[in-house]
C-alpha cells in the first residue's frame, strides 16, 4: 500500500522523468526534421557517423575527378580544334604544292604559290605558339609534358595509385610547327634520325642543307629549341627558316614534287594525333560515367545511413509531443498531491 508523504514525491518524480524523456524525443525528432539527417552528431549514431563521414569524403573526391576529367576533355577538344586547322592548312600546302609540281606554272606563278605557302606555314607556326590550356602550351613543343616525356596525367578518381590516373601521352604535345613536322621525322625524331629534304639529283637545296651543317637552325630540336637560319648556312641570315624552305622549294616543278612526301608525314603525323585524341576522349568520356555511377551508389549507401524519414520522424514528433502534455499534466496533479495531508490534520 502506498504511504501519503510530504517530504519524498514519487508521482511528481516520475512524471518529471518522463516529461524530460519526451521532451527530448521531441526535440530529437525536431531536429531530424529541420535538418533532414537521422545523424546529427556522434551521439546519435557513433558507427554511422565514422561511415558515414568517410564516405561524404569519398563522394567530395567524385566531384573533384569528375571536374578533372571534364578538364581533361575541355584541354584535348582545344588541342584537337588547333590540330583540325593545322591538318587543314597542311591540306592547302599540299594541293598548291602539287600544282607547282606540274611544269605548266612559270615564273609568276610560281612566285604567287610559294607566298601562300609561306604565309600558311606561318600562321600555322603562330597558332602553335598561342595555343595554351591554364598556361600549358600544348603544341609548341616547349610543355614539362613534352620536354620530360612524362605527358600529361589526369586523376579521374579519389584514390592514389596508377590505375587511377590517366596519362596523356607526350608525343601529343609535341611541336606542330610546320618546321617540325615537315622537316624532321614526324616532328620528334633525334638527330641522328633526322630525314632531310634532298633532291633525286645529290645536290641538297641550300635551305635544308643549312639545316644539316648547324644544329641550332629552326625545326631541329623537337623540344622547341628554334633559331634562325645562318647567315654563313643560307645567303640572307635575316630570313626565317621557312622563308629559306620555301625559296628553296618552290623554284622548279621537281623540287616542288619531292617536297610532295615531306608534307604527306606533316599530314599523317597531324592525322595520327587527331586519331589519338579521339580515342583519349572516349576513354576519358568512359571514366566521367563510372565516375557518375560510382558517385550514385556512395550516395545512395549514405543517404540510407545519414538520412532521416520524415514520415517516422513525424510520428515521433507528435507522439512525444503528446506525450510531454500529458507528463505536464500529471506533474501538475501529482504536485498538488502532498497537499492532501493537511486534510488530515
Amino acid at each position: 500500500m502506498a504511504s501519503l508523504t510530504i517530504n519524498t514525491n514519487l508521482a511528481s518524480l516520475t512524471a518529471q522523468r518522463n516529461l524530460s524523456l519526451a521532451t527530448s524525443g521531441m526535440n530529437t525528432a525536431m531536429e531530424r526534421l529541420t535538418t533532414g539527417y537521422r545523424i546529427n552528431s556522434g551521439k546519435d549514431d557513433a558507427a554511422g557517423s565514422a561511415v558515414s563521414t568517410l564516405m561524404e569524403a569519398q563522394i567530395s573526391g567524385y566531384d573533384v575527378a569528375e571536374s578533372n576529367a571534364s578538364m581533361g576533355l575541355s584541354l584535348l577538344d582545344t588541342a584537337e580544334g588547333v590540330l583540325d586547322i593545322v591538318g587543314d592548312y597542311l591540306q592547302r600546302i599540299r594541293d598548291l604544292t602539287e600544282q607547282a609540281a606540274n611544269g605548266t606554272y612559270g615564273t609568276q606563278s610560281m612566285r604567287a604559290i610559294r607566298t601562300e605557302v609561306e604565309q600558311r606555314m606561318l600562321e600555322i607556326n603562330r597558332l602553335c605558339e598561342v595555343i595554351d590550356f591554364n598556361g600549358i602550351k600544348l603544341l609548341d613543343g616547349t610543355s614539362i609534358a613534352v620536354t620530360s616525356e612524362t605527358g600529361i596525367n589526369l586523376q579521374v578518381s579519389n584514390n592514389a595509385g596508377a590505375s587511377n590516373v590517366i596519362n596523356l601521352k607526350y608525343t601529343l604535345f609535341e611541336s606542330a610547327k610546320c618546321t617540325a613536322l615537315i622537316v624532321t621525322k614526324n616532328g620528334h625524331s633525334s638527330q641522328s634520325e633526322n630525314t632531310w629534304y634532298q633532291r633525286t639529283d645529290g645536290q641538297k637545296t641550300s635551305a635544308l642543307q643549312a639545316r644539316i651543317t648547324n644544329s641550332e637552325v629552326e625545326g631541329f630540336d623537337y623540344r622547341g629549341k628554334y633559331a634562325d637560319i645562318n647567315a654563313s648556312n643560307y645567303a640572307d641570315g635575316k630570313l626565317s627558316c621557312i622563308t629559306a624552305i620555301c625559296d628553296a622549294v618552290y623554284t622548279d616543278d621537281n623540287t616542288a614534287r619531292e617536297f610532295l612526301s615531306f608534307i604527306d608525314d606533316a599530314i599523317e603525323n597531324v592525322s595520327e594525333r587527331t586519331s589519338l585524341i579521339g580515342a583519349y576522349m572516349n576513354r576519358v568520356e568512359s571514366a566521367v560515367d563510372a565516375i557518375s555511377v560510382q558517385k550514385e551508389n556512395i550516395v545512395s549507401a549514405n543517404s540510407s545511413i545519414k538520412d532521416a524519414d520524415v514520415a517516422t520522424e513525424a510520428s515521433n514528433y507528435i507522439k512525444y509531443q503528446i506525450l510531454q502534455q500529458s507528463s505536464a499534466t500529471l506533474l501538475s496533479t501529482a504536485n498538488q498531491q502532498p497537499s492532501i495531508a493537511l486534510n488530515l490534520v
